[in-house]
């Protein structure tokens, strides 16, 4: 967002690092599967896409006005659905071998 000329406040530096800590615990909980959090991963996924998606489409709180479609917003969105699907196909996977 810098790179575009978006001044971030401070509550969306933190939120964002907030997010990237929630995913690297996420992907640690695959490592070590540990199957008993993998619904909480998935709606992880599932939230974090409509976060984007949401701050795209309507106004966005903290910056009041629509966030722009860029590249990396197209990516972050594309590999959050892929998440999604994977988080998703080993959640139910793990609940139907219990």
């Amino acid at each position: 967002m810098t790179l575009l000329g978006i001044r971030i406040p401070y509550i969306a530096k933190a939120f964002f690092g907030f997010v990237i800590a929630i995913a690297i615990v996420a992907s640690m909980i695959y490592v070590s599967e540990r199957k008993d959090f993998y619904l909480p991963v998935f709606v992880f996924y599932i939230l974090d896409t409509l976060l984007l998606l949401e701050s795209r489409i309507t106004i966005a709180p903290v910056f009041n006005r629509k966030l722009p479609w860029t590249p990396s917003a197209i990516d972050s969105i594309i590999l959050d659905i892929i998440m999604i699907v994977l988080s998703g196909v080993l959640y139910f996977a793990a609940k139907k071998s219990k």
